[in-house]
Formats: structure tokens, C-alpha cells, sequence
């Protein structure tokens, strides 16, 4: 297991600790950092690890190097990314339901593929469970921070969401009650591998996003369990095939797609500027990360099912 291997308890749990601290005596800090934290986060380690996407799906889809079939791959990749990108320009609202789908789905099964024991039945609902608790987590923990975000986003007005969820906090709390509920279930159905790893987990995640807020916790969150968890995936995975994958290796395969990522939201801002619409750099990039996400997930789907 990732989360419970040497190389993931030295660093997850001391940079959380970290910037709890850092939140509670310098929160002026914490807060001026925060944005840096998640741009270097998406960049060094969230945009990377699907950037190799191309590659594990020859593994996984046994694609031969012949043209017809190269441009199968990425004509449906790319056809994919097309699709949701009008989405956001023409029915941005659409986008946004469908990323929080996407996302709900893909954090729980890559949380979930550490913590179910083989053989849990209604995968699908521990998915759905353990996304669910990220992204409530993400929403709601500073909403003076998400808020703006969102509506920017999706193209509406200013305090629209304030005036949808008057009292956040009544959603916060039913939420992580029927959360602890459900958990407690799964500890007596004996669904976890690690009963104390997954309360430390959620635990840990649940102090992280309450002191730190959204941005340092969506960072550490993306880059340390999601991110780096799905690099070492692909690492065992290609060992399965008597393969190696090293940490330099995959930057080096991944450092083409990654660059086109960053030169492409580099383009969306500077659009963004050029018609006097700015200070939509997070914005942007959450909307990158999603029109990335959806092809990903297939294909990070298919991995576990092999």
C-alpha cells in the first residue's frame, strides 16, 4: 500500500502538520503562499502524472505503433478534451457538474483502491463515498476563497452561491455525520484493509483542509494522495509487465505533455487578459485540470480493472 509505505508517512503527514502550524501561528502567510503552493503542486506533480497517459494506454489497450492505431489513441483523447472544453465555453454551469462529477468518481476510486480489501462489494458506493468527502472538503471548508472561484467558472453571478447554500455549515455537518456513519459501517463489514490508516487518513485530510483552507489543502491533497499515488501505481503496474518506470524516466516521458499543458494555459490567460477579463489564473487552471481529468480517469479506470 502507497499510503501506508515508509516514502508516503515521511512526507504527507509532516507537510500536513506542517502547514497546520504554519496556519495557526503565521496566517497571513499561509494565506499569501497559498496560491503558489497550488501552482507548484499542479505543475511539478498533478499535470505530470496523467502526462504519460499515451503510454499507459499502449500497455493497457496493447497499442501497436502502427499510424491507424496512434491515431485512434489520440484522436479520442483529444476528441474527449474537445468535447469538454465547449462544454465550459458554451454551458459552463454543464462544465462544472460534470468536473465535480468526474472528480467525486476518480479521488474516490484512486483513494479507495488503497483502502478496500479485495473482493468489497458496491465498489462504486465507496467511490462515490470517499469522493464525496474530498470534494465537500475542498467546497466548503473556506468558502470565502471557493466561492469566487466557482462563480467565476461557471459564469455567474457574484454571491449566486451564497444565496443557493445560505448556511454551508448545516451541509458540512450532515455530510461528515453521514461520512463518520457510513465508515463506521465499513469498520464492522471489515471493508478496509487498515482500519487505523483510513481514520488517520480522514483524520488528517479533514484537520489539513479545516486549518489550512482550500488552496494548500486541494494542493497537498492533488500532488501527495492523489497525484504521487497514481505515479506509483503506474510504477507497479509496469513492473506486472516486467517493466521499469523510475522517477526520472517518468518526468522525462512525461515532460512533453506537461509542456503542452502549461503553454496552453498560458495561452487561455493570456486570451483571458487580452479581452480585460483577469485574475482568472486559478480559475483557468482548475478548468485545464478538468478538461485533462475525464479522458485520464478512463484510462486510469481501465488499470485497475486489468
Amino acid at each position: 500500500m502507497f499510503r501506508a509505505s515508509k516514502h508516503f508517512l515521511a512526507v504527507a503527514y509532516p507537510a500536513s502538520f506542517f502547514f497546520i502550524l504554519l496556519s495557526l501561528v503565521y496566517p497571513e502567510l499561509n494565506n499569501a503562499i497559498a496560491p503558489w503552493v497550488v501552482i507548484v503542486s499542479v505543475f511539478l506533480i498533478g499535470i505530470p502524472h496523467g502526462a504519460i497517459d499515451h503510454i499507459m494506454a499502449a500497455e493497457i489497450f496493447n497499442i501497436e505503433l502502427k499510424l491507424k492505431d496512434q491515431l485512434l489513441f489520440y484522436g479520442s483523447y483529444l476528441l474527449l478534451m474537445f468535447i469538454l472544453g465547449a462544454i465550459w465555453i458554451f454551458f459552463p454551469i454543464a462544465g462544472m457538474v460534470i468536473f465535480l462529477i468526474i472528480s467525486i468518481y476518480h479521488f474516490g476510486q484512486a483513494d479507495m483502491e488503497e483502502y478496500l480489501k479485495e473482493g468489497t462489494s458496491l465498489t462504486w458506493f465507496w467511490h462515490i463515498i470517499r469522493g464525496l468527502y474530498i470534494i465537500l472538503l475542498i467546497i466548503f471548508s473556506d468558502i470565502s476563497i471557493t466561492y469566487p472561484i466557482l462563480e467565476q467558472a461557471m459564469n455567474i453571478t457574484e454571491g449566486s452561491l451564497s444565496i443557493m447554500i445560505s448556511d454551508h455549515t448545516i451541509v458540512i455537518y450532515i455530510s461528515l455525520f453521514i461520512y463518520l456513519v457510513i465508515t463506521v459501517l465499513g469498520f464492522m463489514k471489515g471493508a478496509f484493509s487498515s482500519n487505523w490508516l483510513y481514520i488517520a487518513d480522514t483524520i488528517t485530510l479533514l484537520a489539513l483542509f479545516y486549518f489550512t483552507g482550500p488552496l494548500i489543502g486541494f494542493a497537498l491533497y492533488f500532488a501527495i494522495w492523489h497525484s504521487a499515488g497514481h505515479i506509483n501505481e503506474m510504477r507497479e503496474y509496469f513492473k506486472t509487465k516486467n517493466k521499469s518506470l523510475s522517477i526520472f524516466k517518468f518526468y522525462k516521458l512525461s515532460f512533453p505533455f506537461t509542456l503542452i499543458s502549461v503553454i496552453g494555459l498560458l495561452i487561455l490567460v493570456y486570451i483571458q487578459n487580452a479581452f480585460g477579463v483577469q485574475d482568472m489564473f486559478l480559475t483557468l487552471m482548475f478548468i485545464l485540470i478538468s478538461v485533462l481529468t475525464l479522458p485520464h480517469m478512463l484510462i486510469v479506470h481501465k488499470m485497475y480493472s486489468t
